[in-house]
């Protein structure tokens, strides 16, 4: 059995950079203070507002040296990633302090859309995509801070330009990663890169090996990251007031404590699906992810952290429900979207008390039906064996989960 990840479809500037690199393992730097450094130079600005970010950010930086063996490319993306998250700070602060006015803007019963990854989140994040009713996060506007959100330049300005040439450069280096998660430029987005920007997100984690920051997460309050979540959202929903956000992470699961004590009116729609086709998926993208920034991805070794996430996932979230508003929380079935998807939306719709429009119906119809044609001959494959599973140590792993969700399931 292969335990680790192939890296045969790579092109050969990529094999290269590497192995030039690999001569230098200081480069680039990585340090705390000069990324500090760097963000205040390139923007001239000193003023971070919250320090909250700090310990995350030196926790990260220790155990990506100490445990990821990242090689050149690796530590370019994770140099290039910390810049832009802190150059995305300085710009955040400096905007409230001109305009703080945006501190008013109302966040009014956002929707939560999240469950165990790889249950038909990102499918339901698109559907509702569809409807211009809400509000929805961008991959550009988690991509970076830059021109402030109006209707007139939503799908149009320089950093989707730039998100494009990104995306491009990513399929080249690892066509794979797009065949199991699709990301484009002027689409929704998870929520991780808000979370980002606090140096407290999972999208460290499924990019990198990197056990430290893992545990460290694990027990992180994250109610000032929720805080700096929601600045963000009255920032970019400064001129779209009266919309209702429209959001997705599975990880929202690993923190509802947080999220609710932040956001007290939220929904929240969980999503479930059996865990013996939602884990070895999850494991298989994980893995994917992993060998962009790495050599060294082992698979086996991979999907055994991700199982003692999930793990802590599961026994937090039935935990926290007990103390959650039975109106505010909406279970639904991954086989049952995917079967009876506009009967699925509609009792969605219902539910949260907005009229299923014809209009609305038709642009999901629309769009389903062409994700369906274009996803049709490239399947994401992958197996338990693959991972070192059998169907019996999952069932037995999840019998929390499948005992708690059995009717959705």
């Amino acid at each position: 059995m292969r335990t680790t990840v192939s890296q045969k479809q790579r092109p050969f500037k990529f094999y290269a950079t590497n192995i030039l690199g690999s001569f230098f393992p200081s480069k680039p730097h990585l340090s705390q203070q000069y990324l500090l450094d760097t963000a205040r130079a390139s923007t001239g600005l000193q003023d971070w507002g919250s320090d909250s970010f700090l310990e995350g950010m030196r926790v990260l930086l220790d155990s990506c040296s100490r445990e990821a063996r990242l090689h050149y490319f690796g530590r370019t993306l994770l140099q290039k990633s910390c810049i832009r998250s802190l150059k995305d700070r300085l710009r955040l602060k400096k905007a409230v302090t001109d305009n703080p006015d945006i501190l008013n803007t109302p966040i009014v019963e956002p929707l939560f859309i999240l469950g165990l990854p790889r249950t038909g989140t990102t499918l339901l994040q698109n559907l509702f995509f569809r409807d211009v009713r809400f509000r929805h996060l961008h991959y550009w506007e988690q991509l970076a801070i830059g021109p402030q959100p109006t209707p007139d330049n939503l799908q149009d300005n320089y950093i989707i330009d730039s998100g494009s040439a990104f995306i491009n450069k990513l399929k080249n280096i690892a066509p794979e990663f797009f065949i199991a998660h699709e990301i484009l430029p002027r689409g929704p987005e998870e929520c991780n890169g808000l979370m980002e920007r606090d140096f407290s997100s999972i999208i460290y984690i499924m990019l990198r090996n990197i056990p430290t920051y893992t545990e460290w997460f694990q027990k992180r309050n994250m109610t000032p990251t929720y805080e700096f979540h929601r600045l963000q959202l009255q920032y970019l929903g400064y001129h779209f007031k009266g919309k209702r956000w429209v959001l997705k992470a599975p990880v929202h699961l690993l923190f509802l404590k947080h999220l609710f004590e932040v956001y007290p009116d939220a929904r929240i729609i969980q999503l479930h699906r059996d865990p013996l086709k939602a884990i070895p998926s999850m494991c298989s993208l994980v893995a994917i992810s992993r060998a962009i920034h790495s050599n060294h991805v082992n698979i086996t070794e991979t999907a055994k952290q991700l199982m003692d996430l999930m793990s802590i996932n599961i026994k937090r979230s039935i935990a926290y429900r007990e103390a959650i508003a039975p109106g505010q929380i909406l279970d639904i079935s991954f086989s049952e979207l995917v079967k009876n998807t506009m009967a699925t939306m509609n009792r969605i719709y219902t539910w949260l008390g907005v009229d299923f429009i014809p209009e609305t119906e038709t642009a999901m119809s629309s769009w389903l039906q062409q994700s369906r044609q274009k996803r049709a001959g490239k399947p994401h494959q992958y197996s338990l064996e693959q991972f070192g599973f059998n169907e019996t140590r999952i069932q037995d792993f999840f019998a929390q989960y499948y005992e708690r969700y059995a009717d959705y399931l």
